[in-house]
């Protein structure tokens, strides 16, 4: 062995316990943190240079490592996260049943809005079906703000009877 793997090899057993604790404490498992600690000495080992032999520097590659793995770990929840939500997703298309359903409920409501007096259908049309606001309602019926609030109050007074009896 070289005088820098001796060098090393001390530094491993002098440090390997308050780095692999300190490793621990980020990443939360003690299997995960030796593994790190192992890692970044096998790392410096490969290594060339001299300078890197000092407790400093060997904390500071046992801490990057640390937030590399977590960062990798995070990363591969996301990943496996993401395939789980896409595969709980429900079809945005509604089944035929469902249509089936919808367009019943819909036949309902157009047949009760057609039973409710002229000037209160007309109102109720402009103000929910083509979303004009109660003024512009009001301005193109030629009646009251307050009128326009009125019948549209009591046209869904209304329908909720009607679709209630139906």
């Amino acid at each position: 062995m070289t005088s820098r793997a001796l060098h090393m090899a001390d530094l491993y057993r002098t440090e390997h316990g308050r780095l692999r604790s300190f490793v621990r404490r980020i990443v939360g498992n003690h299997a995960v943190a030796d593994d790190l600690v192992q890692q970044a000495f096998t790392n410096l080992l490969a290594r060339a240079e001299p300078a890197i032999e000092n407790r400093a520097y060997v904390g500071k590659a046992v801490r990057n490592l640390a937030l590399n793995h977590l960062r990798n770990e995070r990363r591969r929840a996301e990943v496996e996260i993401a395939g789980v939500d896409a595969a709980l997703v429900a079809d945005p298309v509604p089944s035929p049943e469902m249509t089936v359903l919808f367009r019943s409920e819909l036949r309902k409501l157009l047949e009760a809005i057609l039973q409710l007096p002229e000037r209160r259908r007309e109102t109720f049309m402009l103000s929910r079906v083509d979303g004009l606001s109660h003024d512009e309602v009001a301005a193109r019926m030629g009646v009251s703000r307050n009128t326009v609030i009125s019948q549209i109050v009591v046209a869904m007074a209304d329908l909720e009877r009607l679709l209630a009896n139906a």
